[in-house]
């Protein structure tokens, strides 16, 4: 039986402080060397974009976070317009106007923020994995609480989830393979599995929440189908494909339930059954010579396909038979890729920023 950590309740009641400032741009225009980078956005699947950095200012100055480099962007379940995006340096950020404006939220302004997660019952409810902590706000952001927090300050939180049939379970991953469930909204933890590798993504089928995948760095995907009690290493599956245990990225169907896209040094599989067997999907580049950062399926129409590089954006309408290729807007990488729930047309880019 998995030991369940009860946090104390100082602990669990502490609410962050040391609110800091975010270093941006003050252009924040494209093509600039401190300005090209944040979020893009595109109304037309991409064939154009737009750059949606801007940060209104009570006295007037113009403040961008076209400086930014982005980890994870993600879409309000409830709410199109609430996007919340995490950065590898400057905390979180959120929008209430689909990306046309950014404002801070102080009290997790600093440091990476590598994942988010919005109730899908309540709106006002998101997790974030800061640092090596997890913090969790109730009130949209205002004021927010340390659910989970880490002895060595070192051993970074990763990946957190909800649950999409009940939102008080909660998945946190972290830089060592420790895979934490909590049963009521984070109150208290159970180390549920342990992996040998850092977790970069946990990942719920949209059909059932017991279905979940949890993807580690060099070391594969895994499975559940029954809630975590029992899981699949689903890389033998695919590990012919050399290179496919680089994982970079992942994406599941919504229409197609049983969809997998799942990128990584090798380039871009698919799977139809849940990950049992595996296809490739061929690119315009030779397998292997391209590193794909980024990757989303249209959730209305799975064979419509997505992914970023370091220079250009892919599109397929056709499920990978055929590509248009296009150069990013920015000098920078397209390390994160979103397809609006509400409005399929729409796209959301992070980028980064990667040092020399």
């Amino acid at each position: 039986m998995p030991k369940r950590l009860v946090l104390p309740s100082l602990l669990a009641t502490l609410l962050l402080t040391g609110a800091g400032c975010i270093t941006i741009g003050s252009s924040g225009q494209p093509g600039t060397p401190s300005g090209d980078g944040g979020i893009f956005k595109s109304a037309n699947s991409g064939d154009t974009w737009t750059q949606k950095v801007a940060v209104p200012a009570t006295d007037g100055t113009k403040r961008t976070i076209g400086g930014a480099s982005v980890s994870t962007v993600v879409q309000d379940p409830s709410d199109p317009q609430a996007l919340y995006i995490g950065t590898t340096e400057n905390g979180l950020w959120m929008s209430l106007d689909g990306g046309d404006s950014w404002r801070t939220t102080p009290q997790v302004s600093r440091g990476a923020v590598t994942s988010v997660a919005v109730d899908p019952k309540q709106k006002c409810t998101v997790y974030a994995t800061v640092e090596n902590k997890l913090v969790k706000t109730e009130d949209c952001t205002r004021t927010w609480a340390v659910r989970y927090l880490d002895s060595a300050a070192d051993r970074l939180t990763t990946a957190v989830a909800v649950d999409s049939y009940n939102p008080q379970i909660v998945w946190l991953g972290n830089m060592n393979g420790s895979l934490f469930q909590s049963q009521d909204g984070g109150m208290t933890w159970k180390l549920t599995h342990a992996f040998d590798a850092r977790i970069q993504r946990i990942v719920m089928a949209a059909n059932d929440s017991r279905r979940i995948f949890v993807a580690l760095q060099n070391k594969g995907l895994w499975r559940t189908d029954d809630g975590g009690a029992n899981w699949k290493d689903l890389s033998p599956n695919y590990q012919k494909f050399v290179g496919s245990m680089d994982f970079t990225d992942l994406t599941l169907g919504v229409s197609e339930p049983k969809l997998i896209m799942f990128a990584s040094k090798y380039g871009l599989l698919r799977s139809r059954d849940a990950g049992d067997t595996w296809e490739k999907v061929e690119l315009l580049t030779p397998p292997g010579t391209t590193l794909i950062y980024s990757l989303a399926v249209d959730p209305r129409d799975p064979n419509v396909i997505y992914y970023g590089t370091a220079t250009t954006f892919y599109r397929s309408q056709n499920g990978g038979v055929n590509w248009i290729p296009k150069k990013l807007p920015t000098t920078r990488a397209a390390t994160v890729l979103l397809v609006d729930r509400s409005n399929s047309a729409v796209l959301y880019m992070g980028t980064t920023k990667f040092k020399q």
